[in-house]
């Protein structure tokens, strides 16, 4: 049995000092939205119980895809690789970069400086997609993490990624490893706004398609989804969570993360999924559970 843990999308806050030259971009608007919204919305007070949850369950890897921070600031990467040292070595946490970790050009490289050690393969080789054996399954990290214009949060894979992610799928088949892939945008058709979208899921999809994987999880959308898109042996799961740091004064659904609880062998594998998050009277605990495979 595995146990992988998958949360997303803290923005961790507060923001750091910054200054006007910093804000000569599309991050102007990111700052105005922070402090009129997105600062009520993340509470650091519940991502600390959400973390404090992670650890006491004790899962074989954790898994964080994407927006660790909210402006792309210099300053925001160093505190974000501390977020991530909470959960365990880099050897059990694996990270992807979100829209928000890359939100402007000159940051785009931060995350694989800054957090490379858990952004790499087993072999310590940097760079996507990368692959983290542990126990009967193999995380694949994508990033689809590009810098867009203002008031765009789209997000690509490319070419070079999708390249090499067919032959790492059927490799890692052959293996006989529960393949789970990691992406921050969402893949399946899930009506997210144009604007927000990843420009080349079908082509993803594709990939899947030909290759087939065991589950394929997200966040970005801040917000739970159980989906599927189309495999080579059948409908692979694809399924979201929502910002592990929302709080009881955010619009969106209330801070949460999975267990996988992974199981069987290939041809019959079984996972569950326990979803555990903030509850009505503020604690934190199982919310829900389901059948994935």
């Amino acid at each position: 049995m595995t146990v992988i843990a998958h949360l997303s999308d803290p923005h961790l806050g507060p923001l750091p000092r910054f200054t006007v030259f910093e804000l000569m971009s599309k991050r102007g608007l990111g700052a105005i939205n922070w402090f009129r919204r997105r600062r009520r919305w993340h509470d650091m007070a519940v991502l600390d119980q959400i973390v404090a949850d992670v650890v006491d369950e004790a899962p074989d890897a954790v898994a964080v895809t994407g927006d660790l921070t909210n402006l792309g600031l210099e300053s925001e990467f160093l505190p974000a690789a501390a977020f991530l040292g909470r959960f365990g070595p880099p050897d059990k946490v694996a990270a992807i970069p979100g829209n928000h970790d890359a939100y402007v050009r000159r940051v785009a490289s931060a995350p694989a400086r800054v957090w490379g050690a858990h952004m790499s393969s087993d072999d310590g080789a940097p760079g996507f997609p990368y692959v983290r054996r542990h126990g009967l399954v193999a995380l694949i990290g994508l990033s689809s993490a590009v810098a867009t214009l203002p008031l765009a949060a789209t997000g690509e894979v490319g070419r070079r990624q999708r390249d090499a992610l067919g032959p790492l799928l059927r490799s890692l088949k052959a293996e006989g490893l529960f393949r789970i892939v990691l992406v921050h945008h969402p893949v399946a058709e899930d009506g997210t706004p144009w604007m927000r979208r990843l420009r080349d899921k079908k082509e993803l999809r594709a990939i899947l398609a030909a290759e087939g994987a065991e589950l394929v999880l997200h966040g970005h959308n801040h917000e739970p989804a159980r989906q599927s898109v189309e495999g080579a042996d059948g409908a692979i799961p694809v399924i979201a969570v929502p910002s592990c740091s929302a709080g009881p004064f955010s619009h969106e659904p209330p801070a949460a993360y999975n267990l996988y609880v992974v199981s069987g062998e290939p041809g019959a594998w079984r996972c569950e999924a326990i979803t555990r998050g903030l509850k009505p009277d503020g604690t934190i605990g199982e919310t829900d559970r389901f059948t994935v495979a």
